[in-house]
This record gives structure tokens, C-alpha cells and sequence, in this order.
């Protein structure tokens, strides 16, 4: 708490250096997805709401007006669970992050694997800020892991993940994206990698398939509302 309230009381200060003291900090999130496409090695990601990929539903992006000073970062898997039984089928679909690639399901996720093989980049008007960023450093393979309900078994479990902290890495110096500037996103990985479809059990025998079909980017930080700076 108290090297936030620091970080806090340093970029307030450097916003009254720019004349945009009015300028109000709320601790925040986003949110950018991309689409796994197994014919690609390198995936640049769209930050701001207004940009031309498809705003999805849960993803939270950057308003042209605004300022995010990101303070932490997290790389994960993106899966969409799909119920086998018509009563869940109802009540829809539902999504889950990833901070591994869940071989335990099925060994078919490996072709998601090397996710965590690549390297991260960030430039802000073409100045890049962030580079050589290892994807490995956010692969967090949980003591809980996921296991189906079996003949003799117990209980079936789902992997232990804490999203409040699993897999998110801390910045420092912390970096600064922009509405009113370009921002550009870019993992870059070994090789390509593929969706993956897998499958787990419930207590009751019913069959969940997951289909492991994206890549997930989440930031925490500071959302400074209406500090965005265009060019006169």
C-alpha cells in the first residue's frame, strides 16, 4: 500500500508538471485479447477502444482521452468452456485464463506450450520501452491442477490460481501508454502455436470441453482519466 500511495504521489506530481493537474488517477485494469493463429509467430495487440480488431466483451481497453500507467503484467492462455449437458448448454458458455498450457487435460495443449517460449515488446511512438521480456516468467503451473471425475476417484479439481497475483509481474520503472499516441504490443514467439480443444469431468460425470483459443494480456495500474496530451 504504501509504495503505491509513492507511485500515486510521483505521477500526480508529473501530471501538474504538464498542466494537467485536474487529471484523475483511479486504479484500474485492462484487459487485450488476440486470437491464436497457428500460422503466425507474432501477435501485436490492439490497446485502444477505437482501434480496428473487434472489441470482445470482457475485454477492457484504453479510451483515446485517457493515460494508463501500468504497474503490473500477466501472459495467459484464454479458454472458452462449452457444458455437454442440455441443462448447462442453456445457461451458455464460460471463459477461463490459463497460466499454463493444461497437458493434465490432454496432451494436445502442448501445441498452446510455447506461449511461455517468447519475448515481449512495447513501444510507445515507435520509442520502445519495453523489450527481451521473457514470457517464461509468467508460466505459473499450480499445485492444484485439473483432474475429471473418475470411476474411484473423489473429487475433480480445477487448477488453483489466485488471478489477483498468479502470473502478473510488476514493472519497474513503471510505463506509460497513451490514447493519444501509438501504441504498439507485440509478443513474439520461437515458433507458431495452435488452438487446442480439452476436456475434463465434473463430480457428477458430466464432460466440460475447453477450447484453448487465444492469448490473454492483462494489465493493473493507474487509469489517469483525460490525461492523454495530442499534439497541437
Amino acid at each position: 500500500m504504501a509504495k503505491s500511495r509513492v507511485n500515486f504521489s510521483l505521477i500526480k506530481a508529473n501530471y501538474n508538471k504538464i498542466g494537467k493537474g485536474n487529471v484523475r488517477l483511479t486504479q484500474s485494469s485492462l484487459f487485450i485479447t488476440k486470437d491464436i493463429d497457428a500460422t503466425k509467430s507474432s501477435y501485436d495487440f490492439d490497446v485502444l477502444e477505437n482501434q480496428t480488431q473487434t472489441l470482445q466483451p470482457d475485454e477492457i481497453r484504453l479510451n483515446i482521452n485517457d493515460e494508463f500507467i501500468v504497474t503490473d503484467l500477466g501472459v495467459y492462455l484464454y479458454g472458452t468452456w462449452t457444458a455437454s449437458t442440455a441443462e448447462n448448454v442453456k445457461i451458455g458458455t464460460g471463459t477461463q485464463l490459463l497460466s499454463y498450457a493444461p497437458l493434465e487435460l490432454d496432451g494436445n495443449a502442448i501445441v498452446s506450450k510455447n506461449l511461455y517460449a517468447g519475448q515481449l515488446k512495447i513501444a510507445v511512438n515507435n520509442i520502445v520501452y519495453l523489450e527481451k521480456w521473457d514470457t517464461r516468467k509468467h508460466e505459473l503451473v499450480t499445485r492444484t491442477q485439473f483432474a475429471t471425475q473418475l470411476a474411484g476417484t473423489n473429487v475433480a479439481t480445477m487448477a488453483s490460481n489466485d488471478f489477483s497475483s498468479d502470473s502478473m509481474i510488476p514493472f519497474s520503472p513503471l510505463l506509460t501508454l497513451s490514447g493519444a499516441k501509438k501504441n504498439d504490443i507485440n509478443i513474439r514467439l520461437p515458433q507458431s502455436i495452435a488452438a487446442s480443444t480439452v476436456t475434463w469431468k465434473d463430480q457428477k460425470g458430466n464432460t466440460i470441453s475447453m477450447v484453448i483459443s487465444k492469448i490473454a494480456l492483462r494489465m493493473y495500474g493507474l487509469n489517469a482519466q483525460n490525461g492523454a496530451k495530442f499534439q497541437n
